[in-house]
C-alpha cells in the first residue's frame, strides 16, 4: 500500500492536499501512525511517503528546497518519526522490511532527495530499518540512486549489458545488494515461491459481502471526519416542508443518493443537477494579436459586460500566466503545472460596465473564456420556488501534478450560494480537497464540510455511496465530532499562498526558501497566521456539534503518570451540557503546548488528541447529570510529538524551561487562553510545568509566570 501520505499542508493551495493529513506535523504523525498500525498486518507492505519536504505540484520534480537542519527535523521529518511507530511492533518480531520509505521529489538545499545524504541520516537517526524506493521518475539516475541507498526504482526496466558494464563497480555492487533485498523481501511475504509467482489475488474481483463491508466502513469513518462549521439552529435539519438539494455536474450521483437517503430517513427532498458555466468550452485567448499579427507574450482587452448579473472566468494553463482585471492581480499562476489546469474567478457585473483584462504568460498561451451565469441562475431560482429550504452542494477541484492558484470555489458557485441564500434559507454542504473562501458565510445558516478525495473534478461515485452517512450527519442521527486538520484563511492573499509569499510558495526560479515563514520556518500553519495577523474563517481544530462541551484538568492530581525526560502524562476531563435526543457520541481533547522562548519553537504547538466516548441523558441540561462513560481520559505529550530535534544527541528532547500545557477548543482558542488564562467557566484549562521532566517533576495550575 502506498499510504500513508506523510507531507504536511504547508499551503492551502497544494494539488495534493487531500492526500494529507493536514498542516500540522504532530497530528499529521498521529494520524499516519494510526493507519501504520492498521495496515501493517493486512498488506506485505506499508510504504511510507513522500519523505522529505515535499508540498507543491508546481515543479515539483525540480525545485529546489532550502531549509535549516532544524525546520527539516521539527516540521516536515517529525510525521515520518511519529508514524514509523505505528510499525513498532512488526519491526521487534522481526518484520522490519514491512515499511518502505518513498523518498521525494524536489531537492534538499541542491541534492535531490533520494540521493541526498540529509535525509539518509535522518533514516538512521529514527532507526528506520525497512526498504527505500523512489517516487516515479525522479530525475537522478540508475547509479546515484542505488548507490545512495535505494533499493527499488520506479519505473526501472532491465539494463543493457553494455549499460550495465558501464557502471562503476561500485554502482553494480550497489544495484547487486539492493536486488538481494527486495528478492529476500518477495520471498518472504510469499510474493514469490520458489516454484515461481504466487497468485496473491491481486486484482481479483471482491465479493458482495467484503465490498459492503468496505462501504460500511467508509461511511462509519465520514460520520467520524465530517466538520460541522456553521450551525444557525438549522442543524439537525426539521422534517416539515421540503429540502432542495442543489448543484453542478460533479457531484450529480451524490446529490442524487443523497436525496434517496434523506427520503429513507422521512424527508421530502429531491435533487437538481445544474449545468456549470462552462457548457461553451474554453477558448483560446491566445488568439489574440498585436497589431501585426503575432501573439504576444501578453495580451490586453476591454471587456463590457452585455447585460447586469454574474460572469465566470476560466483560464487554463501549464505554465507561468497571470490575469490582472482593472489592474489588480486576480488570478496569478506560478511554476509549471505538470498537467492543464483550471483556474477561475467568478464576479458580479452590471450592463455596460467596463473591465480592462490584461493577460501574460511565460510558456504557450493559456485557454481563456468568459461565461454569463445568467442561464444557470435562472434555472436555480426556477428550481427553488417550491422550496422550504435549500441545502448547496459544493466541490473544488484538485489533482496531483498542479496546484490550485485560488481558495475560491469552482464553476461560480459563490454566486449560486449567494443567489440562493437571497431566495430562501440557504446551508451549503461543502465536498472540498482542502480550505475554500466563503465570502457567503455571512448569509447563509449552516455550513457542513464533508470532504473530497483527489481527481481530476471529484470522486462522485465514491462520495455517493457515503450519503447514508451524510444523511445521518444532517438528520441529527450522528452527532458530528470533526475538528478541521487545516486552518481556512479569509482569502488566498491572507494565506502562505498569498501574492507575497512567492519564494515560499510556488518559489522563484525553480527554489523555495522554506526558512521564510515565522522562527526561521517552523511558524507553519495556525503560528503562521497569528504571527502574521491574518484573520482565519475557520481556525485550526474548530468544529461545532450538537452538544456542548469542553475539556478541563481536574482540580487536582492532573499528573496521570510519573514523569519521564521525553514524556508527561495529564489527566484530561472532559465536560458535556447540552439538551437534544443526542445520546452517545465521541468528544475531542486537543491539547498544545507552549514551549519555552529559549527552544526556538513556535509559540505554540500541538501536544496530542484525545477521542473519549461520552453518554448523556436525554433532556438534561446540567453538567452533572451528562457524564462520559471513560469519566477522564489520559493525554501523553511526547518529545517526539513536541520536543525540537537534538542534532548533537540526534534526538527529540524536551529544551530546558517551563512549559504550558492548554486544553483548547481549536488553535485559536489556545493562543487567548495563553495570552488570558481562562477564568470563570474554564479554571483549569492550562496549567504548566518545567523540563527537564522526571518523576518527581510537579505540575502547577495556571500559565508559566512571566
Amino acid at each position: 500500500i502506498q499510504a500513508p501520505d506523510l507531507n504536511i499542508a504547508r499551503v492551502p493551495t497544494w494539488g495534493r492536499i487531500s492526500e494529507s493529513f493536514g498542516e500540522n506535523p504532530t497530528l499529521a504523525g498521529l494520524m499516519g501512525q494510526a493507519e501504520v498500525s492498521s495496515l501493517i498486518s493486512h498488506v506485505p507492505f506499508v510504504v511510507l511517503k513522500h519523505f522529505g519536504a515535499y508540498g507543491q505540484e508546481n515543479s515539483r520534480r525540480v525545485v529546489n528546497q532550502v531549509i535549516s537542519e532544524k525546520t527539516l527535523y521539527d516540521s516536515y521529518l517529525r510525521p515520518f518519526a511519529i508514524a514509523q511507530q505505528g510499525g513498532a511492533a512488526a519491526m521487534a518480531s522481526g518484520r522490519q522490511h514491512d515499511l518502505l520509505m518513498m523518498c521525494s521529489y524536489g531537492d534538499i538545499n541542491g541534492t535531490q532527495s533520494c540521493t541526498s545524504n540529509t535525509l539518509n541520516t535522518a533514516l538512521a537517526n529514527f532507526n528506520f530499518k525497512g526498504l527505500v524506493r523512489s517516487d516515479l521518475d525522479v530525475r537522478s539516475g540508475v547509479g546515484p540512486l542505488y548507490t545512495s541507498g535505494v533499493s527499488l526504482i520506479k519505473p526501472q526496466g532491465a539494463l543493457s549489458m553494455s549499460a550495465m558494464n558501464a557502471l562503476s563497480a561500485k554502482t553494480k555492487q550497489a544495484i547487486h545488494d539492493a536486488a538481494v533485498m527486495v528478492v529476500t523481501e518477495m520471498f518472504r511475504t510469499s510474493l514469490v515461491t520458489p516454484t515461481g509467482v504466487r497468485d496473491r489475488n491481486i486484482g481479483a474481483t471482491l465479493s458482495t459481502s467484503m465490498h459492503d463491508q468496505g462501504i460500511n466502513v467508509a461511511n462509519d469513518i465520514e460520520r467520524r471526519a465530517a466538520v460541522l462549521l456553521k450551525n444557525n439552529g438549522v442543524f439537525p435539519l426539521v422534517k416539515s416542508g421540503s429540502t432542495l438539494l442543489l448543484t453542478m455536474q460533479d457531484l450529480d450521483d451524490t446529490c442524487r443518493a443523497l436525496a434517496t437517503s434523506m427520503n429513507r430517513l422521512g424527508y421530502s427532498a429531491t435533487c437538481r443537477v445544474l449545468n456549470p458555466p462552462l457548457s461553451g468550452g474554453v477558448k483560446p485567448f491566445g488568439k489574440i494579436t498585436s497589431a501585426n499579427g503575432k501573439v504576444r507574450k501578453e495580451a490586453s482587452v476591454v471587456w463590457v459586460a452585455p447585460r447586469t448579473g454574474y460572469y465566470f472566468f476560466q483560464q487554463q494553463t501549464t505554465g507561468n500566466s497571470e490575469l490582472k482585471v482593472n489592474g489588480v492581480r486576480t488570478i496569478v499562476v506560478n511554476g509549471n503545472a505538470e498537467f492543464p489546469f483550471a483556474n477561475f474567478t467568478s464576479f458580479r457585473a452590471t450592463a455596460g460596465e467596463s473591465l480592462s483584462l490584461h493577460l501574460s504568460w511565460l510558456q504557450k498561451a493559456p485557454n481563456f473564456t468568459i461565461t454569463s451565469m445568467d442561464n444557470t441562475l435562472i434555472t436555480a431560482l426556477d428550481a427553488m420556488k417550491s422550496a422550504t429550504r435549500v441545502i448547496v452542494m459544493a466541490n473544488d477541484v484538485g489533482r496531483e501534478g498542479a496546484d490550485r492558484s485560488t481558495l475560491e470555489l469552482p464553476y461560480g458557485f459563490d454566486a449560486l450560494i449567494k443567489v440562493a441564500a437571497a431566495t430562501k434559507p440557504t446551508s451549503v454542504a461543502l465536498f472540498t480537497t482542502g480550505p475554500v473562501t466563503m465570502p457567503w458565510i455571512g448569509s447563509v445558516n449552516g455550513v457542513f464540510e464533508f470532504w473530497n478525495g483527489p481527481g481530476d473534478a471529484t470522486a462522485d461515485n465514491s462520495i455517493a455511496r457515503l450519503t447514508p452517512a451524510i444523511a445521518d450527519l444532517i438528520s441529527g442521527v450522528t452527532t458530528p465530532t470533526g475538528h478541521l486538520p487545516i486552518t481556512f484563511p479569509v482569502a488566498t492573499a491572507t494565506s502562505p499562498s498569498g501574492f507575497n509569499n512567492q519564494a515560499f510558495w510556488p518559489g522563484i526560479k525553480n527554489e523555495v526558501n522554506l526558512k521564510s515563514p515565522p522562527n526561521g520556518g517552523l511558524g507553519l500553519g495556525f503560528n503562521w497566521y497569528q504571527s502574521a495577523s491574518w484573520p482565519v474563517l475557520f481556525p485550526f481544530g474548530f468544529g461545532l456539534t450538537y452538544p456542548t462541551t469542553d475539556s478541563t484538568f481536574p482540580t487536582s492530581s492532573v499528573s496521570c503518570a510519573a514523569a519521564t525526560a521525553t514524556s508527561l502524562c495529564l489527566r484530561v476531563q472532559p465536560r458535556v451540557t447540552m439538551s437534544s435526543t443526542v445520546k452517545d457520541f465521541t468528544t475531542i481533547s486537543q491539547l498544545y503546548v507552549a514551549p519555552p522562548a529559549s527552544s526556538g519553537q513556535p509559540k505554540l504547538l500541538l501536544g496530542t488528541v484525545t477521542a473519549t466516548q461520552c453518554r448523556t441523558t436525554t433532556g438534561s441540561s446540567t453538567t452533572n447529570s451528562n457524564t462520559c462513560i471513560s469519566g477522564s481520559t489520559n493525554a501523553t505529550v511526547t518529545a517526539l510529538q513536541s520536543g525540537t530535534w537534538n542534532s548533537t544527541n540526534r534526538q527529540y528532547q524536551f529544551a530546558p524551561g517551563c512549559y504550558s500545557f492548554i486544553l483548547a477548543d481549536h488553535a485559536r482558542d489556545a493562543f487567548d487562553i495563553l495570552a488570558t488564562p481562562r477564568q470563570g467557566n474554564h479554571p483549569s484549562a492550562i496549567v504548566h510545568a518545567t523540563a527537564p521532566f522526571s518523576a518527581s517533576t510537579d505540575i502547577t495550575a495556571g500559565a508559566c509566570p512571566a
